[in-house]
């Protein structure tokens, strides 16, 4: 019978060696938690006194495989472990050793990891620099910030640098013999023998019993294992190919943009393509109820899905066809994300509670043949939202019988959509190359405020009798600061009541402002009615109160400057795109011509307008 090997070694022991982190291994993705706990531990075992002889702290195991033609160790288990205490033994290199090589003061190189497919991730782990355009290097230099932070964290404590980084890195490199008052840091090392069973097999039997890992994980170790696709170099270039399209679609996964259209909420989990793999088994299963009581109800229901699906001997043709079908899968989401109707409309539907499966289940119906037939049933399903909305006639012409009062959830909806339309609308006149940004819209928080969008009223909803003084204040050096016109006697006075700080006399002033800037009350139903409604996010809406439409407009231009998310049509309404009324005031005009716009971009999700001589 062929032995594996299991003992205690040193992590001195581990430097000069080459490991070798094969294509089915998850990138590299400790969080700040875990390096953090390493660096205390390592820390509080080198600070013990009265160490025992030969005392040591002991890591995790790493599992291993030495390959003796390629001279390395090819890890079956503990890549984030090794990647950690490198990236720690750079830093006290670096820091510590002014970037000097461990081998001048301790008479070995650094060990080596090599990753079948991120090769440049071996460069990158010698010189670690801040970097946002690589999923990889991004996660390796927030763990060299974490380790940064803590050693800067302890000297502020008291800790002498020189002496800590002195006392951490001698636990690293020291061996048993060598060791001093510091003792030792080892790992647990299992190492399989050069003929033992296959690797992946162990990778998937050490990591399902401490569960480490996530489905997508464990589901890439299955599509990869070697006895799937044989022993000849085609079949090596075919397990090479998965794990390349493997890490295009996660890559792509990982984009904000796509995710929070296809998605409600944010993906905490380093593995994104998960997504693809939940709805795949969620897809087959279906109302399969024996099925769905094998694979049960926990976090690991997928990945019993697929260990199921593969089966005890899966040859290659069973693992092409699987993974064909995730790459259709991936293939229709990026259909979807890169036409824009769909993108939109898809995108509106998701927001209002639909499911990607039904969305999928939708647009598969045999009656779905051509593009303009999923346009038509997404726009169908879309208009089931507002199909109790009716219209009214209005001095001889109808229009919706929608006002503020029908709702915020529904206006939101409601005004969510005009955006989206109004951009597939440009979209189709080849004069705007433009996503909606759902990531920004869903994401956008308020201090305590769930509700994080308002509708807002253009034209200020009140007669504008404002009643505290910090609002008169605000209205009052808002005015003076957007109201061209105002003559110069009125600003005198209006400093002069902001000296005296009474409050009395503030209507008179408001009344006369007003007049100055063209701003007039509106009567009541116009002023709630659709033309005189728009989207604005809550902290702008509520931050600014009842000003006058010209200060609005400052605020929000100056908001859209600073990054401020200003949906497109209510940056629109701001800049007068919809009335072709330049002057900054709105007015019953303005109301008429912006609620016409409205309605006839919403015209497709509506009910049909009646005859204007029914």
């Amino acid at each position: 019978m062929i032995e594996n090997t299991i003992g205690l070694m040193p992590v001195s022991e581990l430097l000069g060696r080459c490991f070798f982190v094969p294509a089915y291994q998850r990138g590299y993705r400790w969080t700040e938690r875990q390096v953090t706990d390493l660096l205390e531990d390592i820390y509080t075992f080198a600070k013990k006194t009265e160490k025992t002889p030969g005392e040591f702290y002991c890591l995790q195991p790493v599992v291993v495989k030495f390959d003796e033609e390629k001279n390395y160790y090819e890890v079956i288990d503990g890549q984030q472990r090794l990647t950690t205490i490198r990236i720690l033994l750079v830093y006290l290199q670096k820091e510590h050793h002014h970037g000097q090589p461990l081998e001048k003061y301790y008479g070995k190189k650094l060990f080596k990891l090599v990753y079948e497919t991120r090769p440049d991730l071996t460069l990158f782990l010698d010189n670690i620099i801040a970097d946002e355009t690589n999923i990889e290097f991004y996660h390796v230099y927030k763990s060299y910030d974490y380790i940064s932070n803590w050693f800067a964290e302890k000297v502020q404590l008291g800790e002498m640098f020189y002496e800590l980084c002195d006392t951490i890195i001698k636990t690293l490199v020291y061996n048993q013999k060598h060791n001093k008052q510091e003792g030792v840091v080892q790992v647990i090392w299992y190492e399989m023998h050069p003929g033992s069973t296959n690797a992946i097999d162990t990778f998937i039997r050490i990591n399902l019993g401490k569960i480490p890992l996530t489905n997508a994980e464990l589901i890439k170790a299955l599509f990869l294992q070697e006895r799937n696709f044989g022993s000849s170099e085609a079949a090596r270039l075919m397990q090479l190919e998965i794990a390349q399209e493997w890490d295009n679609i996660e890559n792509q996964l990982q984009d904000e943009n796509f995710w929070w259209f296809l998605n409600r909420s944010g993906n905490s989990a380093s593995s994104h393509i998960e997504f693809i793999f939940d709805i795949m088994q969620t897809d087959i299963v279906g109302e399969n109820k024996e099925l769905d009581k094998e694979i049960g109800n926990d976090k690991d229901r997928t990945f019993r899905f697929f260990s199921k699906l593969f089966g005890n001997e899966p040859d290659y043709e069973v693992i092409k066809a699987n993974w064909d079908r995730v790459k259709e899968y991936f293939a229709t989401f990026k259909k979807w994300f890169d036409n824009p109707k769909w993108y939109h409309y898809i995108g509106f539907l998701i927001y209002t509670g639909k499911t990607v499966e039904e969305i999928l289940k939708l647009l598969n119906q045999k009656n779905i043949l051509t593009k303009e037939d999923a346009d038509r049933e997404l726009i169908d399903t879309i208009k089931k939202e507002f199909e109790h909305l009716d219209w009214e006639k209005v001095d001889d012409e109808y229009h919706l019988k929608v006002t503020y009062k029908e709702g915020s959830e529904l206006l939101k909806r409601f005004f969510l959509l005009f955006n989206l339309e109004y951009i597939v609308r440009k979209a189709g006149q080849e004069n705007l190359v433009y996503r909606f940004p759902f990531k920004a819209f869903k994401t956008l928080k308020k201090k305590r405020e769930e509700n994080n969008w308002d509708i807002e009223h253009i034209n200020a909803a009140t007669d504008n009798q404002l009643e505290k003084w910090e609002d008169q204040k605000t209205w009052l050096l808002n005015a003076i600061e957007d109201v061209k016109e105002m003559p110069e006697p009125l600003q005198t006075t209006i400093r002069h009541f902001l000296s005296v700080a009474n409050g009395e006399g503030f209507e008179s002033l408001h009344e006369q402002v007003l007049l100055v800037s063209g701003e007039t009350n509106m009567e009541e139903k116009l002023k709630h009615s659709l033309g005189n409604l728009t989207l604005l996010d809550a902290g702008t809406n509520r931050g600014y109160g009842n000003a006058l439409f010209t200060s609005k407009r400052r605020i929000i231009i100056e908001k859209d400057k600073a990054g401020t998310f200003v949906p497109i049509c209510t940056k629109h309404v701001f800049l007068k795109y919809f009335d072709g009324n330049p002057k900054a005031t709105w007015t019953e005009d303005d109301v008429k011509a912006y609620r016409n716009a409205l309605e006839d971009t919403m015209s497709v999700f509506l009910n049909p307008k009646p005859h204007e001589n029914a």
